[in-house]
């Protein structure tokens, strides 16, 4: 029986999108895949299987935890989000979040500290089986400072690959974890055909955990951007060609103040986008402000007062920046119509205050959050991220599509959740990477 998945995707899956230049594979049994014949076509040549070949994959393997302890446990409170319900279990911990969907909800044991008693669910505590969640019921045996130990199991996710190589080919398996997942270590020269996706208390493959790559994807390939860049922001692009100093203000949310990749603020989108600004541009003075508020949508930004801790005008207007970038996950609420005219009135705002504006598109969050079953596709679901385009196309403002990057990794062997540091929504160094990736993309190399 299937108890969970990381992501809970549920429901009818939608159908894969049909990939080019791929290697065919198959699943053949409950943990078994085919591989080839075919002909993949790479930048640096190509990789052919005259004949199929057999991989058994390893199914998940659970991790017990016995005894772990609480000095006492909050009062469960099922009326808010599901990570803060009650102590996250330790092992589950992804940042401020927690792994769904990976805990065996049966396993949970709670007991006192001296291990006399064994406490009741449903009467003693409650616990939040995909969040992983666990508090005291108030009227139960547990007291507000009553210690307790708890058991569970719980399966981790693992990213595995078959790779192709001078001596065949070969199945990898990267290392288990959650949230934040990296796939296997190549050997020089290998080529991965296919990646394999396990998570949660799975009892078989689906589609949904193939991922054969398309190479000719994987590069995000640069567009010839002198004559956008001229148009979209002239005054930054001349500033920066003629060694001058140049002021950015990263304007955004908690993805901006650097969830997913704190205490190391150099692995922020806008830092490594500074980085590489700071490479192509070498006798340019840049300064990168960050204007970041957890949590945050920009309308919130609006409707803060003088003298409150975030504050518009005060943190994104008044430094004169050159240029403003805009990140803001939390706005995808807006529909496509009310995104069109709350980012014109930005717009007029930032450019009344004589700087040039750069629009981020979003990076893809939970799956459920986003209304799909699945982490295939092709094209982003969310009508805020059309509103950007939208917004871009009818207003000629550069817009930094990072959404379009998140929507290939599929296409590459990689499941977006594997980069989502807090499980939910905050990219780690890899997804900031992309960030900075597609604003740099707008800026000719000289």
């Amino acid at each position: 029986m299937i108890i969970g998945t990381a992501f809970l995707l549920t429901g009818l899956m939608a159908a894969t999108p049909v990939l080019d230049n791929a290697m065919p594979v198959h699943i053949v049994g409950p943990w078994t895949i085919e591989v080839g014949p075919g002909v993949v076509k790479g930048i640096n040549g190509q990789v052919e299987l005259t004949k199929s070949e057999i991989f058994k994959i390893p199914a998940p393997v659970p991790v017990t935890i016995k005894e772990e302890a609480y000095p006492h446990l909050r009062v469960f409170n099922p009326k808010t989000g599901g990570w803060t319900r009650g102590e996250r279990l330790k092992a589950l911990i992804a940042q401020e979040c927690t792994a769904t969907g990976a805990l065996v909800p049966a396993s949970v044991v709670v007991k006192s500290a001296d291990r006399s008693v064994v406490y009741e669910r449903g009467k003693d505590y409650e616990l939040d089986d995909s969040w992983a969640t666990l508090g005291r019921l108030e009227g139960g045996r547990i007291g507000a400072d009553t210690a307790v130990l708890v058991d569970y199991t719980y399966f981790p996710e693992q990213l595995h690959a078959v790779l192709y190589g001078d001596g065949g080919t070969r199945l990898a398996s990267g290392k288990p974890g959650l949230a934040v997942i990296h796939p296997p270590m190549h050997k020089r020269g290998e080529k991965a055909l296919v990646t394999v996706w396990t998570h949660g208390n799975m009892d078989k493959l689906t589609e949904e955990n193939i991922f054969p790559l398309s190479p000719s994807m994987k590069k995000m390939l640069p567009d010839d951007p002198e004559e956008d860049a001229l148009r979209h922001f002239p005054k930054t692009l001349a500033k920066l060609r003629a060694g001058e100093k140049v002021r950015i203000v990263a304007w955004g949310d908690s993805v901006t103040v650097g969830g997913g990749v704190l205490p190391d603020k150099s692995k922020r989108y806008q830092d490594q986008f500074l980085a590489m600004l700071m490479e192509r541009f070498p006798r340019a003075e840049i300064e990168m402000i960050t204007a970041g508020w957890g949590g945050s949508s920009s309308a919130q930004w609006l409707k803060q007062p003088e003298g409150a801790e975030h504050n518009f005008q005060r943190d994104v207007l008044d430094p004169k920046p050159d240029l403003v970038t805009i990140e803001f996950v939390n706005d995808a609420y807006l529909t496509e119509d009310q995104t069109v005219e709350h980012y014109k009135m930005l717009l007029d705002r930032i450019r009344g205050a004589g700087a040039e504006l750069i629009v981020l598109t979003p990076h893809l969050v939970r799956p459920d959050w986003m209304g799909v079953d699945s982490v295939k596709f092709d094209d982003d679901p969310r009508p805020y991220v059309k509103g950007l385009r939208r917004f871009a196309r009818e207003y000629d403002v550069a817009l930094a599509d990072a959404s379009v990057e998140w929507c290939k990794l599929w296409r590459i062997g990689i499941p977006y959740p594997t980069l989502l540091g807090n499980a939910i929504n905050h990219p780690d160094e890899r997804g900031h990477r992309i960030f900075a990736k597609a604003l740099l993309k707008l800026f000719p190399t000289w």
